[in-house]
């Protein structure tokens, strides 16, 4: 993926103009009425900002056409407000939203002027307080002073911090495109995890409401534990029914996660081909600096620092007297632990590198994972009873954050398969989701002392958590350093069956298998080049601007164009070579290193092992679309047309009996 994201900055520097129109509409549709709901504006500024960091753009005309997209976004929404005021509720699409307008009056009647300023930075006003600034009749010269303030600062605050990022990147010199890779990746997710729990709140929740009203009529008329159960979950008459049914919906759905993650390891089903796509996909991804960054994190989430969260907070119980919610702390992290230990030791699974002794070399559950939102996660619960829906929000936003950084440096250090993190989530999701029902049901009339709580724990992370690392980071860093496994193989023994024992089939991140491996080549990377081409083969095109728009014209041939990526568990092909058929058709190998070495002569250096598939590809083209290449289900034409092509190379060429599709060794 590097290699793409780098012709795409080579695209972009050879073509900035693309990239500042992106910036500008990008800016002024995330601020025009409604439309701007959906518009990731706020993310490709942040995107813009990078690139200015990686000097692909000028900061001075991305600043200021980001700027002048926001003030005529803005400016846009202010007008169809001044222009029809209230007619605009009768408008396709805004009669459909009527509720947007409702949030939208009392925040301007709250903040006043000020509201236009403000709301650029709040999601799900920025695109409505213009409309309603101009339905309310706002001066037309105090709306543009903070229109044109707001959009002055929104673009700062967008822009400034990407510029830094991408100018780290710049210093990391040869990998940053792996980190804009890492970057982009999580732009993505974020926007369609935000744009997917604002479809649930808008649309999903009034009809969770009137089916939840119609189960509490129903129930109402009943008797016996079930109705009560129904009501204690969903009356909305008592206080502790939200609490008591969102902890019912994570405890059904994180005992059936974890059960249906520990039905997958013990039967080995795909689940387990995919902990080890994500693990290569993640160590091919590792930079020292994000090394240190990831063990950093996985010290604080270790058993020393947690172990004196865990003690400082059950000394603040005892200190205030909160006996009752110290005994539910010490069950919610002893029964954790224990649980823990005993998956470890029963089902004796072992980690993707060999990193600890005792019970600890076993991986399943993740312990960080499990301990972390056990400790965090019930910490949160507890802080967050009783106190407005902004701070629950802040609160369980944060331990989520924690969280998810703890668990996430455990895969990408190597610590724990993918499975074993998703399980210890999904155990320590169940078990507090049982204590927060059971602390509901008999809540203790007790003080937490909130601050003095969050304050000792934040001095024990800083104080020992700061001495622990900075006593144990340089060997940390050291024990995690990925060393990946190098096996050294006799030519004879390869020959002989050992090559049986590498993948027969590529395999996608979530375990599927693709197309079956026809070829296994021992050699480096210039003596197969060589080979290849002395043979007739070529390599394709390589992804440039002028190749990528190729892709839209229906008379494109297949030497023209380059060859799209596949993946073998996260990992492109390295090398890749063509052959024309005629202008639709065109046989590609593709060709992976595998961490295995030949050795060819007694003595001498080993040659590199590859591994790689032949196919066909026949281009079509969907009218009014683009062009796209299909891989033909016949592995068999394309192997022999190779192996033909090699004969007379200076190479040898064994065919061993497989069933299926055959293997060729070349050497």
């Amino acid at each position: 993926m590097a290699s793409y994201l780098q012709a795409l900055i080579a695209y972009l520097s050879a073509h900035p103009q693309i990239a500042l129109v992106a910036v500008f509409m990008a800016a002024l549709l995330e601020a025009l009425a409604l439309i701007g709901r959906v518009i990731p504006g706020s993310s490709v500024v942040f995107v813009g900002g990078v690139l200015i960091g990686l000097k692909v753009l000028n900061p001075w005309w991305t600043t200021g056409l980001a700027i002048a997209g926001a003030i005529l976004g803005d400016g846009a929404s202010y007008w169809l407000g001044h222009h029809y005021h209230e007619k605009i509720r009768t408008l396709w699409p805004m009669k459909n939203h009527p509720g947007w307008f409702e949030r939208g009056h009392e925040y301007f009647a709250k903040n006043g002027g000020k509201s236009v300023f403000l709301g650029r930075f709040v999601g799900p006003l920025r695109a409505i307080v213009p409309v309603v600034a101009g339905m309310s009749n706002m001066p037309v010269t105090q709306f543009y002073a903070m229109n044109v303030l707001s959009a002055l600062a929104w673009a700062v605050a967008h822009i400034l911090p990407g510029m830094l990022f991408g100018a780290s990147l710049q210093l990391a010199g040869a990998v940053s495109a792996r980190l804009v890779v890492m970057l982009v990746a999580a732009l993505i997710f974020f926007w369609i995890a935000t744009k997917l729990v604002r479809f649930a709140l808008e649309y999903s929740w009034p009809q969770l409401k009137a089916l939840r009203d119609r189960v509490v009529a129903r129930a109402r008329g009943g008797s016996g534990w079930v109705t009560r159960v129904i009501l204690s979950l969903f009356d909305p008459a008592r206080p502790e029914s939200p609490a008591l049914l969102i902890a019912a919906v994570l405890l059904v759905g994180g005992a059936w996660l974890f059960l249906g993650i520990l039905q997958d390891v013990l039967a080995h089903e795909p689940l387990v081909q995919a902990d080890k796509s994500v693990y290569y996909l993640l160590q091919g991804l590792r930079t020292r600096w994000i090394d240190d960054v990831m063990v950093l994190i996985t010290e604080l989430g270790g058993g020393v620092v947690t172990v004196a969260v865990i003690v400082v907070v059950s000394l603040v119980f005892s200190l205030k007297h909160c006996w009752r919610t110290l005994g539910y702390w010490l069950a919610a992290v002893g029964f954790a632990e224990l649980a823990v230990q005993m998956l470890k030791f029963t089902l004796g699974r072992h980690r993707p590198a060999n990193l600890y002794g005792g019970v600890e070399q076993f991986s399943f559950p993740s312990g960080h994972a499990t301990l972390s939102i056990v400790v965090y996660g019930f910490m949160a619960f507890l802080l967050a009873r009783k106190k407005s829906l902004n701070v629950k929000i802040a609160i369980t936003l944060t331990a989520t954050l924690v969280i998810a950084l703890i668990s996430f440096s455990r895969l990408y250090l190597g610590a724990h398969w993918f499975s074993d993190v998703l399980a210890g989530l999904s155990l320590g999701l169940t078990w507090v989701a049982i204590l927060g029902i059971a602390y509901t049901y008999h809540e203790p009339n007790e003080k937490l002392h909130s601050r003095f709580l969050l304050l000792s724990v934040l001095t024990t992370l800083v104080l020992l958590g700061g001495w622990y690392v900075s006593s144990h980071h340089s060997a940390d860093v050291e024990r995690y350093v990925y060393r990946p496994k190098s096996v050294t193989l006799l030519l004879s023994d390869w020959k002989a069956g050992a090559w049986r024992s590498l993948p027969s089939a590529r395999a996608e991140l979530d375990g599927d298998i693709e197309e079956p491996f026809s070829l296994q080549w021992v050699g480096t990377a210039e003596q197969i080049a060589s080979t290849l081409t002395a043979a007739g083969w070529e390599t394709p095109p390589p992804w440039m601007s002028k190749n990528i728009m190729l892709w839209l014209l229906p008379d494109t041939t297949s030497q023209q164009l380059p060859v799209l990526p596949k993946f073998n568990q996260g990992e492109a092909q390295q090398l890749t070579f063509v052959r024309v058929v005629n202008p639709k058709t065109r046989i590609v190998v593709r060709l992976w290193p595998l961490r295995y070495g030949v050795d060819t002569i007694p003595g001498g250096a080993s040659l590199p092992l590859w591994q790689g598939m032949v196919t066909f590809e026949h281009l079509h083209h969907v009218k009014g679309a683009v062009m796209f290449a299909e891989t033909t289900a016949d592995f068999i034409t394309p192997l022999r047309i190779l192996e033909t092509s090699l004969h007379n190379r200076g190479v040898s060429i064994v065919e061993p009996e497989r069933p299926g599709v055959p293997v060729l060794l070349v050497w």
